[in-house]
This record gives C-alpha cells, structure tokens and sequence, in this order.
C-alpha cells in the first residue's frame, strides 16, 4: 500500500514539474543575465551602474594586454605590423573596448585612462599605419612631390 502511495506521489510531482518547467524557461529566457548586455549580446551603456561599466571596461582591457603578452612571448621577433595584424584579428573585441571606452568617458565621466590602460606594446601596435608593401610607394610619392613644389616655388 505505501509503494502504491508513493508511485502516486511521485507521478503527481513529475506531472507538475512537466507542466511548471516549461514556463520557468520560458520566463528566464527574457532577462538577460547581466544589465549591460542584451539578449543578442550586444553591449548597452548603463549609466547608473558605474561599477559594472567600470569592471567591464577592465576585464576587456585585460584581455587585449593579455593577447599582446602571449603573442610577445611567443614571436618575440615579430614586427610592430604583424603585432598589429594579430591585435585587429578579433573585431568584436575592439567593438566592445570601443563602446566601453566610451560609455565610462562620454556617458559616466570617468577617464577610461584612469581606471586601467592599455601596455605601451598594445598602443604602439594599434597606431601603426595599414599601407604594408605600398609603405616605400607612399614616401617615394611624398619625396617627388617636395621636390616639384620647391622647384614651382622656388
């Protein structure tokens, strides 16, 4: 009788729980599990939430330095170009440091610089110019047109 009682029981909860789970995903499927991103994972600027901008901002700085560091310690003799080629690789990270940057600046206030910055090995490698082989070209073409201009002029 006590099995029969408890074979009961449990079929009750397990046709409960069929019937409540779906609706516990359902609902948890619409928030998202932090305030600055949505569904999609886009970044959203929260201006009332100035610490988790702040950490954010942090964790994604974090990432690129550590990039650089791996990849410098790994091909030492690499050159500022192909330090450049491998940090512009992954586009959603610059996105999201691009966004966050801005966020703490221009929306909270607060100097991106202060909180934390990028190695002077990532910012030497992301200001170099993209010309690669048309390098020589350019400064040949640069050269030519002094001279025609002092020539005209002068």
């Amino acid at each position: 009788m006590c099995s029969v009682l408890a074979k009961k029981v449990l079929l009750v909860l397990l046709v409960l729980l069929s019937i409540l789970l779906p609706f516990s995903i359902l609902g948890t499927s619409k928030l998202s599990a932090y305030a600055e991103f949505d569904k999609s994972g886009n970044f959203i600027c929260n201006p009332f939430g100035r610490s988790l901008e702040t950490n954010i901002y942090m964790d994604i700085v974090h990432k690129i330095n550590d990039k650089m560091s791996l990849y410098m310690k790994t091909n030492p003799n690499s050159t500022v170009l192909q330090q450049h080629d491998v940090m512009m690789q992954d586009q959603k990270t610059w996105d999201l440091y691009n966004k966050s940057r801005t966020c703490l600046a221009d929306v909270i206030g607060v100097n991106p610089d202060d909180v934390i910055s990028l190695t002077p090995n990532v910012q030497q490698a992301i200001t170099v110019p993209e010309f690669g082989m048309f390098s020589p070209m350019v400064v040949m073409i640069a050269i030519f047109g002094s001279i025609v201009v002092y020539r005209k002029f002068f």
